[in-house]
């Protein structure tokens, strides 16, 4: 599946009351766009007001029982889920984020970053990456952090979702740390600079890995040829979205 992210309330987003960017840019372009789940059925928003206050009210209740588990004295609410201000979303796709990935992963273990990665490749299988992760605890970008929420605390923990899957959160205070310090040590960009990130040219491929022939057949059992991407400009593409997503000051989420 392939990955969005998505900063706004929980309330619109557990009630399915937002579109993709793939959505937003079929739409403007007459085409008919469905999301499904992982079953194929097609995910509608919920329209019923009443049924929208339920799943806020559990948002609210389920914000509240992170406060008093993480510091007693937090006020609460934690973030504002009344207020239905706009909402943000992109699509790094995981070829992107997982770019991001590993420049950190490179970076805090002091590894050369690889020069271009292939489509379709997945950071979470590199072994620098599972290096990073099994030795560096107090990065989100590293602890498969799925929801950062906007608390000013750094902290990474594991908890259960209002859906009722448990997942590794963060919050906005941290991943900004770890984009800003990432910023200073590779590239020292201003804003002007982050936001020209957002680029359709990185997901043009730089090279293609032609397949090797032998008496006239392709040796090995993949015939495709291997579209092949910098591995930099992919992960300042998906720096781009996540640095924007933060500047909205709610929850953020990966959504896949």
């Amino acid at each position: 599946m392939g990955l969005d992210i998505y900063a706004g309330t929980l309330t619109r987003y557990y009630s399915h009351n937002w579109k993709t960017i793939t959505q937003q840019l079929s739409e403007e372009n007459g085409q008919d766009y469905k999301q499904v789940d992982e079953n194929g059925n097609e995910i509608k928003p919920v329209d019923d007001i009443g049924e929208i206050e339920q799943i806020r009210d559990v948002i609210c209740q389920w914000s509240d029982g992170l406060a008093s588990n993480i510091d007693a004295s937090m006020k609460t609410p934690l973030w504002d889920e009344k207020r239905e201000s706009e909402y943000f979303t992109d699509k790094p796709d995981w070829e992107a984020f997982g770019a991001l990935v590993m420049l950190q992963a490179c970076r805090l273990l002091n590894r050369p970053v690889p020069e271009y990665v292939e489509n379709g490749w997945d950071a979470f299988d590199e072994p620098v990456v599972k290096e990073a992760m099994s030795q560096i605890r107090d990065c989100s970008l590293l602890s498969e952090v799925t929801l950062w929420l906007p608390i000013p605390k750094d902290i990474i923990f594991t908890t259960t979702l209002p859906s009722g899957n448990e997942a590794s959160i963060s919050t906005l205070t941290v991943l900004k740390n770890e984009l800003e310090v990432l910023n200073q040590k590779m590239w020292k960009a201003d804003v002007a600079t982050i936001l020209s990130w957002r680029n359709e040219k990185y997901y043009v491929p730089i090279k293609s890995k032609k397949p090797k022939l032998i008496l006239g057949f392709i040796r090995g059992k993949n015939h495709a040829q291997k579209e092949k991407y910098s591995t930099e400009e992919l992960a300042q593409c998906a720096y781009s979205m996540l640095y924007q997503a933060t500047c909205f000051g709610v929850p953020l989420l990966l959504d896949y």
